[in-house]
């Protein structure tokens, strides 16, 4: 995997002698550009009716009708994961509020894992062929990420030691080892956070003592990474190519000194 590293060096130090041993304390932050190689797709099958038993019914076919779909994309059932289910009862607006129930939403939340980019967008298409309304998130990220954050932070102490040995010289000073090391806090959870695609189908939903008399509308909300919302092999190209995640550490050193 091919890596660029980039270094952002703070420009702090300080140098402190005490009664018995003089210091110098640097700061110093470094990152690594990583292009990820897993995504995670955050989905979920939204179901509405007054009666608690049909919602959850409907819910049942819509997630049983989706997960047909992940075995032709041959992906393990480890990376499927139903990670949430919630039913939120609905008792009307606050300001006519009924005292019972007028209809029942059923949520069910679905996690996969996927490593080949080029099965995102069709995988997408068939999960909402097969009734799926709810595709809340694509997150882009580096399974190995510790290898990386090792490397980041290693990279963050040589910086932090060439800056400490610069200003050490330009008070005729030596460098020592370190005193004290302190790391800041480490945010690379969402750096990979990059939203390829995001899809919501809305269906216009009857009142709860009305019926219907046709099939429930449906408009399909689907925002794209492109500008061109024609053409699927440029959304495919987007996809498949997500750009590269950062990486960072970030150490406060400091270093004994002594005279030369």
């Amino acid at each position: 995997m091919k890596i660029l590293l980039a270094a952002l060096v703070l420009l702090s130090g300080s140098i402190v002698e005490a009664a018995d041993q003089p210091s110098i304390t640097v700061s110093a932050k470094s990152e690594i550009q990583v292009a990820p190689d897993e995504v995670v797709l955050y989905l979920s099958a939204h179901t509405r009716d007054k009666h608690l038993s049909i919602a959850k019914r409907d819910n049942d076919e819509i997630t049983t009708a989706v997960m047909k779909v992940f075995p032709r994309y041959s992906i393990p059932d480890e990376d499927v994961k139903v990670t949430d289910l919630q039913v939120d009862p609905d008792y009307g607006k606050y300001d006519n509020r009924s005292e019972t129930p007028l209809a029942y939403e059923f949520v069910r939340s679905i996690r996969v894992r996927l490593t080949n980019f080029k099965h995102i967008e069709p995988l997408i298409s068939d999960v909402i062929e097969a009734g799926l309304n709810d595709i809340s998130r694509l997150h882009f990220r580096v399974s190995n990420q510790r290898k990386y954050q090792f490397e980041a932070r290693k990279l963050a102490m040589t910086y932090a030691r060439e800056k400490a040995v610069h200003l050490t010289e330009l008070t005729n000073m030596k460098l020592g080892s370190p005193l004290r090391i302190e790391e800041g806090i480490e945010s690379n959870w969402n750096a990979g956070g990059f939203g390829g695609a995001m899809v919501r189908q809305e269906q216009s939903q009857p009142l709860p003592d009305q019926k219907p008399a046709q099939p429930v509308e449906s408009k399909l909300m689907l925002v794209k990474l492109q500008k061109d919302k024609g053409q699927e092999e440029k959304t495919i190209q987007i996809l498949s190519s997500p750009g590269q995640i950062t990486i960072s550490a970030e150490v406060t050193v400091e270093f004994a000194m002594s005279s030369e």
